[in-house]
């Protein structure tokens, strides 16, 4: 899991590198791929690295998608722990 949880966070960086994107790291996909990877036990700098992110985005990132209700709940309460 953790080899293909890091490819689709690459994959999906690699689909929104446009030149605004650099700053902004809101694109869904990539949303996903993070939250999905960083839930899944990867530890965060591994996600920020193949995001091209940096920890705090890849925090925010995740975070985003369990406010908004994408994540399972049971997902989000293991990203709280994770980041407490």
């Amino acid at each position: 899991m953790s080899v293909d949880a890091i490819r689709a966070v690459e994959e999906a960086a690699a689909t929104n590198s446009a030149a605004d994107f650099e700053h902004e790291h809101s694109a869904p996909e990539l949303q996903a791929a993070v939250a999905e990877a960083v839930t899944h036990g990867l530890p965060i700098k591994d996600v920020a690295a193949a995001a091209h992110m940096t920890a705090l985005e890849v925090l925010d990132a995740a975070d985003r998608l369990s406010y908004s209700g994408t994540v399972a709940a049971g997902q989000a309460d293991q990203l709280s722990d994770r980041t407490r």
